[in-house]
């Protein structure tokens, strides 16, 4: 155990190293029991639209445990125990299934979202102790620059784990073999974790030494009473509750309705991963420059016309659905870490910090809950609907996808009235981009253009 006065700088780089290694073998659980995994998974045990609806929004309910890992992280002197404890516990739940499955034993769908239930608790208070810890761990100002650089070496795992994962599921399904090709995907996965719990183990902590606070009435009123802070969590409120209506549906329309193989879904995360390989640690710089308030809103802007693309695509035409996977790795990229790092930036009350976390994981998590509840509802209410407009065969998970991509321009408004310390305006970012952009173009043709002079004949 580290205190403020015993970690050094060099501890601290090693630290941030090993969390990076982590992450990685967390990004390998994270693939292969999430994504089209878990959906495929479920589809396998009978799900009908609204049991995938429900899969999707236990987890989003579940983010409520925030609360008790704000709790206990005031309540106890240290953060790395909790961590290590339900995070290694919670993935180690899925030893179960790969028992029943490798032992060719039938997996009740109503037992697997039990534990699904279980998983998704303990790894909140997990992922909210984590944060809390890595604040603490990560200098503020290379904050942008180190989660892109992570999260970027999450994804290139992420890419190759899930086609790889997918071409096994490809090759066992099509031998009939759907039990053992999920059972090994998940072994794989439960393997992964346990490596991943035993880095977390070997990353040190800055104990603070900041005054803690067990009253439950100030952790979940105090960041209620940040005014800026409840105007960021309007935003993020309406955000999930009307576009995760449709999240549930993207892998199912892919799978079923488009009849598209694991392995070329996974392409698709392939091609989205490749870019945010390259874009993140751009999007982690552009952050520390100019703080995350503009980042998010450019690229929030961005993602509102990605789901109508969804309303095109056929099983003969594909081309909407790598050209969102090439705007999804471009723009999700910068989304998601600015939200990540905004978070960070609101959250500046050191006696409470957890609870503004836990506060924010639980209005994404309840609106995510609500919103796919009734996306499954209506999925299922609606199954086997369909019209046609302009020679589109329009059907219900499409409904969800214009609806979810509609109200993305709404909801952006409510950003607007969110500040940020230091936080430079979006049409600024936007003009030095589009500076930077065309002088690299420029570039780009008077290289062309002196080549062309250069190898033309005299």
């Amino acid at each position: 155990m580290e205190n403020n006065s015993q970690i050094t700088q060099e501890k601290i780089k090693r630290g941030l190293r090993i969390s990076t290694f982590e992450g990685s073998f967390a990004q390998i659980h994270i693939t292969l029991t999430g994504g089209m995994f878990l959906t495929g998974f479920a589809l396998y045990l009978g799900a009908t639209p609204f049991y995938i609806g429900l899969l999707a929004a236990i987890p989003a309910f579940l983010t409520s445990f925030g609360f008790v890992s704000a709790y206990l992280t005031n309540r106890l002197a240290e953060r790395k125990t909790l961590t290590v404890l339900t995070s290694g516990i919670g993935r180690g739940l899925f030893f179960i299934p790969v028992i029943l499955l490798l032992l060719n034993v039938k997996v009740s769908l109503s037992y697997f979202l039990i534990l699904i239930g279980l998983f998704n608790a303990l790894l909140t208070i997990a992922n909210n102790s984590w944060l809390s810890w890595m604040s603490d761990l990560v200098p503020r100002e290379t904050r942008g620059r180190y989660f892109g650089v992570r999260n970027t070496a999450m994804g290139v795992i992420g890419m190759v784990v899930s086609f790889s994962g997918a071409k096994l599921l490809d090759y066992f399904t099509a031998h009939g073999q759907n039990t053992l090709g999920f059972g090994i995907i998940f072994a794989v996965a439960s393997v992964a974790s346990t490596i991943a719990m035993i880095l977390l183990t070997k990353q040190p902590e800055i104990i603070s030494t900041r005054e803690k606070t067990t009253d439950w009435k100030a952790i979940i009123l105090t960041p209620l009473k940040d005014k800026n802070f409840r105007k960021f969590l309007r935003f993020v409120g309406f955000w999930y509750i009307t576009s995760s209506i449709a999240t549930p549906f993207y892998i199912v329309f892919m799978l079923q309705n488009l009849k598209m193989h694991y392995s070329t879904v996974a392409i698709y995360s392939i091609i989205a991963g490749t870019l945010t390989f390259f874009f993140q640690p751009l999007w982690g710089r552009a952050i520390d420059r100019y703080k995350s308030r503009p980042v998010l809103f450019i690229n929030f802007f961005g993602v509102a016309f990605l789901p109508l693309l969804w309303i095109f695509p056929t099983p003969v035409f594909l081309f909407p659905i790598w050209l969102d996977a090439f705007l999804t790795g471009i723009l999700w990229s910068g989304l998601n870490l600015s939200v990540f790092n905004i978070v960070f930036s609101l959250s500046d009350n050191e006696d409470l910090k957890e609870s503004y976390f836990a506060i924010f994981a639980a209005v994404t998590g309840i609106s995510g809950f609500l919103s796919a509840l009734l996306g499954g509802y209506l999925a299922n209410l609606l199954k086997g609907f369909h019209f046609q407009i302009f020679g589109l065969n329009i059907i219900n998970y499409q409904l969800f996808f214009i609806f979810a991509g509609l109200s993305r321009f709404l909801v952006l408004f409510l950003l607007k009235g969110v500040s940020e310390a230091k936080a430079s305006s979006p049409a600024y970012v936007v003009g030095i981009m589009t500076d930077y952009a065309f002088r690299r173009l420029n570039y780009g043709k008077e290289f062309i253009l002196n080549s062309i002079r250069f190898l033309k004949p005299k």
